[in-house]
């Protein structure tokens, strides 16, 4: 059994590249906690291909073994360091948890 957690995001910026370097940005401080954080087991971010309002700009997907390494993972002090940069480029996000492989 997984924990599988995603987040959706919209990012700040009025034109595609605008949107572009908000998401590198995102992905310049999330994709690093990988090597810092034990508890995850894999982490991918993922652009949209569908480019509407409503749709997210950005998808984050990983998996953790237990939802108290998912828990450990949200207070570990180099996430919240990312979440706040992460906060500084996006507008407003989406999340969901479930469990996988039971």
């Amino acid at each position: 059994m997984t924990i599988s957690h995603v987040v959706m995001w919209h990012l700040k910026g009025e034109t595609p590249a605008e949107k572009a370097v908000s998401a590198e940005r995102v992905r310049s401080v999330l994709l690093p906690l990988v090597e810092r954080i034990p508890q995850i087991i894999s982490m991918t971010l993922h652009d949209s291909v569908v480019h509407e309002a409503r749709n997210a700009d950005l998808i984050l997907l990983s998996e953790f073994a237990s939802v108290d390494d998912l828990l450990a993972y949200q207070v570990h002090p180099d996430h919240e360091a990312a979440a706040a940069v992460i906060r500084s480029v996006t507008t407003d996000r989406v999340v969901g948890d479930w469990i996988t492989g039971a």
